[in-house]
């Protein structure tokens, strides 16, 4: 896909907003948690695992979908994936059993796949040069920006209409995002030659793996899902009963976080902000484990910690164009960024609730430390990577 010199903003909000109704295919599931659990007679567990499922498909598909998505194209890819969406959130509003509701989940997961890997690369083909690290900002709030419009207006919602209604009217939401998305994007070009084939999908997965421009997104951005759920799940906990205004105020914060990387980036390399970053969340993880046993300051450590990690998001999002000019590369990555993204988040909340369960309050800094630590070696590893590969042409 081509790149242009010119921004069409409408499309990129167009974009933005596929991704926000395809996170809310979390988000719809975790507000209604009781509501369906109480429905279908399952316990926590079983309902845990009918929100989850959607993440697995990511997890085991991801890179598959970013090599595949070249030779579908994004506009189809996009396309189709919001009216499976819809198609299921409408088959969702019916009174399913729940291994029924389940399998929806799962095709959920092949549907919010196909946005997160089309709709970042359609997005940075429709931006400028100039203004696509803020692109890559925005969309990277997608998931943060569902999870609080759902939480908004959700429980009155929910109380006015019931659980059938919500699924509905995401249905409604999906498709007519869909038309828009088919009205308003240019056609998909021609396949190139390097799209994957099925005999080659195996190498050309692992070919993901072994580039680190292509793998470098993914792995930074697991050190950030690998605590950005866990840290709205556990940070609250800490609260005193004057201090529960912050239990709204910190999921905001992650989402100032990851567009504002979108204006950092623009002026500075994604890469060398992410060096400053992982060093600073591991610091911030510290600020709370001490603001916690001393009971000084827990409030401005955890806004402080859920800010930087929105800033380490929104930059490994942005590492994507950064070190990615081909779109065949960016879909690729997009593919590594889905799965390693989904990893972390399957990951980092049993590591954290282990961890919280077994060291109080310096619970939740010791797997911050880890993933900041991990995410610093990273971006060493990347910046001699890309000294040593200056003046070299990437290879498409």
């Amino acid at each position: 896909m081509p790149h242009t010199h010119i921004t069409y903003w409408p499309r990129v909000l167009l974009l933005w907003g596929c991704g926000i109704l395809a996170a809310m295919q979390f988000a719809k599931v975790s507000l209604a948690f009781a509501l369906l659990q109480q429905q279908f007679g399952v316990s926590a567990t079983q309902m845990g695992w009918a929100l989850s499922v959607v993440g697995v498909v990511g997890l085991s598909l991801g890179v598959s979908m970013g090599l595949l998505a070249p030779r579908i194209g994004y506009r189809r890819l996009l396309c189709g994936g919001m009216l499976l969406g819809a198609v299921l959130a409408a088959v969702q509003a019916l009174s399913l059993p729940f291994h029924w509701f389940v399998g929806t989940r799962v095709l959920e997961g092949a549907s919010h796949l196909a946005v997160v890997v089309a709709a970042p690369t359609l997005m940075s083909g429709t931006t400028a040069a100039r203004h696509r690290s803020i692109a890559m900002g925005l969309w990277s709030t997608f998931v943060g920006t569902a999870f609080a419009l759902t939480a908004a207006g959700g429980h009155q919602f929910l109380a006015y209409a019931g659980v059938p209604s919500m699924f509905a009217l995401h249905a409604v939401l999906l498709l007519i995002a869909a038309v828009l998305a088919w009205v308003a994007l240019p056609l998909d070009q021609p396949p190139p030659a390097s799209a994957a084939h099925g005999a080659g999908l195996l190498a050309r997965h692992v070919r993901t793996y072994t580039d680190w421009r292509t793998a470098l997104p993914g792995l930074c951005f697991f050190c950030y899902t690998g605590m950005a759920v866990a840290l709205l799940t556990f940070l609250p906990r800490g609260l005193t009963d004057t201090d529960r205004w912050a239990a709204t105020v910190l999921p905001l914060m992650g989402i100032a976080g990851t567009f504002g990387a979108g204006w950092l980036t623009q002026r500075s390399s994604p890469l060398r902000l992410l060096r400053m970053l992982y060093p600073s969340l591991g610091l911030a993880g510290v600020l709370c484990a001490w603001s916690a046993m001393t009971g000084w300051g827990y409030v401005e450590a955890a806004i402080a910690l859920m800010l930087i990690s929105g800033l380490a998001g929104g930059s490994a999002f942005a590492l994507i164009p950064h070190l990615n000019h081909d779109s065949a590369q960016q879909a690729r990555a997009n593919g590594a960024v889905a799965q390693m993204g989904n990893l972390g988040a399957t990951l980092g909340p049993p590591l954290f609730a282990w961890s919280t369960a077994m060291h109080s309050a310096w619970g939740l800094a010791i797997p911050v430390l880890l993933l900041a630590s991990t995410g610093a070696v990273l971006t060493q590893w990347g910046s001699i990577m890309q000294r040593s590969a200056a003046g070299k042409p990437q290879s498409p």
